[in-house]
Order: structure tokens, then C-alpha cells, then sequence
């Protein structure tokens, strides 16, 4: 059985990228995976699920952090997610292409 597939069911399929919506940004709010489902939660501990397989990518701004499960379920579903500066701002890439380099 594939990973991520339910017995009976066939494997999930990513939803291809010209069906999803674009782009969501995410400004100081911890995102992690809860019941399987991918949430935002914000410092007032209100949760937010955000539907990742029907996204092209997600911007992560600053004061966003990303949990390890989140960053794998994300992968499995095909989404994109990138790291950037205040109001979308590339510098925050540069930075982190550095620090891997």
C-alpha cells in the first residue's frame, strides 16, 4: 500500500497546479498538522485549517513558524512553500539560500 492512502481507497492524486488557488500569506502564526489537517494557529489560540492541497504555494512572512509535520504534509500534496520578508519582500530568500549554500 502507497504511503498516505487509506485501505480500500485508492492513493490520493495532487490536484494539478492549473486547478489550484494561488498563493496564501502567512504572518506570526504557528502552523502545524491537527487531525491529519493543516492549521494555522494564531496567538489568541484561534485555529484556522488551510486547504493545502488546493493551494499552489504558501508565503511564509515574518514571525510565521512551520512545524516539521506541516512541511511534510505539504510535500506530499504538491504545495510550494517559501520563506520571504515583510509584505512578500525576496530579501528573507537570499538569506536562507546563504545559509544552505
Amino acid at each position: 500500500m502507497s504511503r498516505g492512502a487509506l485501505p480500500g481507497l485508492p492513493p490520493p492524486r495532487p490536484i494539478p497546479l492549473k486547478d489550484r488557488a494561488s498563493l496564501v500569506f502567512v504572518e506570526r502564526a504557528r502552523l502545524d498538522v491537527a487531525d491529519g489537517a493543516f492549521v494555522a494557529l494564531n496567538a489568541d489560540g484561534t485555529r484556522t485549517q488551510i486547504p493545502i492541497g488546493g493551494l499552489a504555494g504558501i508565503m511564509l512572512e515574518p514571525g510565521a513558524r512551520i512545524s516539521h509535520a506541516a512541511v511534510a504534509l505539504a510535500a506530499r500534496a504538491g504545495t510550494l512553500i517559501t520563506w520571504v520578508g515583510e509584505g512578500g519582500d525576496r530579501k528573507a530568500n537570499r538569506s536562507v539560500r546563504a545559509l544552505t549554500s
